[in-house]
């Protein structure tokens, strides 16, 4: 098959509570791209001989999803498997918060559910999460994790934020998306006819995590000790990330 014909295979990759659904509808909008089944958590060293198998079966117009950690071992097995890969995040407080809820409708066999369940408070959930337990991380080194791809080479970055903040805007990201996958490429259609079609296959109805999906909806969650953990913890994380230009925020 002429690659330079045939529908990219694409690799999503997103920090949990990040959107991964949203952007999921939009890549499944596009022409003959279809879902495989599998999905990708961790990445962890042991687990890449079985992870490269897979993808060494990849096929044009496949989808894959993960959660996986940074490591070069993985940037260079995707960069090998010629798939074309996105990055999804988002701000960390909204993950944080949108990961509590979840844990608590959603997954009775996460590692702190019970513990988070014991808690009379989000407040105190939060704070659990913001500093972490035992074994379970903090939040600023839950994330860290994966930040190494927000600065690897030939991956497409993308926020949830870019995607949710103004309709202007996330027709600006969905054109981009849709020029990455189909860089030296010949589309099926003309690339604005794609990112519409894209666009028009998001619905949060058929989500099975989507609970509100706010942006900064983390400033009616948080009071001041939650603030004050957050910015001790996680502060950098932030500024890093492009969120908060420095520590004075609430």
């Amino acid at each position: 098959m002429d690659i330079h014909n045939a529908s990219p295979t694409i690799f999503l990759n997103t920090v949990p509570k990040s959107g991964t659904n949203l952007l999921n509808q939009l890549l499944l909008g596009l022409p003959g791209t279809s879902m495989n089944p599998y999905v990708f958590y961790e990445g962890l060293a042991q687990d890449l001989p079985a992870h490269a198998a897979i993808l060494s079966k990849a096929a044009p117009g496949e989808l894959y999803m993960g959660h996986v950690y940074y490591s070069a071992e993985w940037a260079s097995l995707l960069r090998q498997s010629g798939l074309k890969t996105i990055f999804m995040s988002r701000d960390l407080r909204d993950v944080l918060v949108s990961l509590t809820y979840f844990i608590l409708e959603k997954l009775p066999h996460y590692p702190l559910y019970e513990q988070l369940r014991a808690l009379k408070s989000q407040k105190e959930r939060y704070l659990l999460l913001i500093h972490g337990y035992g074994q379970y991380p903090n939040i600023r080194n839950w994330f860290r994790v994966f930040q190494g791809w927000l600065y690897e080479s030939g991956v497409h970055t993308v926020t949830y934020e870019e995607l949710m903040t103004s309709q202007e805007l996330r027709k600006e990201k969905i054109a981009g998306i849709a020029a990455f996958l189909w860089k030296d490429r010949v589309p099926p259609l003309p690339l604005d006819q794609l990112a519409l079609q894209m666009e028009a296959n998001i619905s949060s109805d058929r989500s099975f995590t989507f609970r509100k999906g706010l942006v900064g909806g983390w400033r009616d969650e948080f009071d001041d000790e939650v603030t004050a953990a957050f910015k001790r913890v996680a502060g950098e994380v932030l500024i890093q990330t492009g969120y908060e230009k420095n520590m004075d925020w609430s």
